[in-house]
């Protein structure tokens, strides 16, 4: 494998139409990873995070770079360090199950499209009892959920998140009841991330609160973006009153 100069990401954005947005986190700068290649005409594709997210794309049919791939999913396990790898292909998908054969466990996640035009369309939450505001260094130090380690896993920093990120909570008087962030963001995408107190749940605070996300990205021309787990039927059907749909399926590998 070779690194990819960052000068190069460009070109790797051109090749790359469609991935996971922490993808292009990485390849617009906005958090830390690297991109590893077969050879210089970049056929073979690794993009990784600093946190341990990788993402594999382009031709499977490398021999010497799926050995690659296994060398560092060992190292991750030597070194206790995390290895999630994601693919959108189904080649893919069986070179990776042959390679890694009982050293990963496998995950199907559906990615949605967003309509536009059924989340204008749609009746919004109205809740006046509570307040929705945006995260900031206070909020993140009394979170419901996302904490200062969260943002370091994800964002490298609070910092970096505070700066790039997109985050608003819902609260009651001054405690904190439901939260929505954005996971992974780029120049063009943001993928949500949310929770709500399960004391509150049943008044439509996750409505609340990813609407307020939303209204967000599309007033910067962000698309957002709604991922979850093929059996979460919880944030498929929220996903699906916010006007994310049809449903397409990946896989992710974790080690073992």
């Amino acid at each position: 494998m070779i690194i990819v100069p960052k000068e190069h990401f460009n070109i790797i954005k051109e090749k790359i139409k469609e991935a996971p947005t922490f993808v292009f986190s990485v390849l617009d700068y906005i958090i830390k990873g690297t991109v590893l290649a077969d050879s210089t005409n970049y056929e073979s594709l690794l993009i990784k995070t600093d946190s341990g997210l990788y993402y594999v794309t382009g031709q499977s049919s490398d021999e010497l770079f799926l050995k690659n791939i296994v060398r560092i999913n060992e190292e991750s396990v030597n070194q206790g360090k995390r290895f999630t790898l994601f693919s959108t292909n189904t080649t893919w998908n069986q070179a990776i199950e042959k390679c890694l054969d009982n050293k990963v466990r496998k995950i199907q996640r559906y990615g949605f499209s967003y309509d536009l035009v059924a989340y204008k369309n749609r009746k919004r939450s109205v809740n006046s009892e509570y307040d929705v505001t945006k995260i900031n260094q206070y909020l993140i130090e009394h979170c419901l959920e996302f904490d200062k380690k969260y943002y370091e896993e994800y964002w490298d920093s609070t910092e970096n998140f505070l700066q790039n990120g997109i985050g608003f909570c819902v609260k009651d008087g001054e405690r904190i009841i439901g939260e929505v962030v954005s996971i992974f963001k780029s120049s063009n995408y943001a993928e949500v991330d949310i929770i709500t107190d399960s004391n509150y749940r049943g008044k439509g605070l996750a409505s609340i609160v990813a609407e307020q996300f939303i209204d967000y990205c599309l007033s910067h021309n962000i698309q957002p973006r709604w991922d979850c787990d093929v059996d979460n039927v919880a944030s498929i059907n929220l996903g699906s009153k916010l006007g994310f749909n049809n449903p397409k399926e990946y896989t992710v590998y974790i080690k073992i």
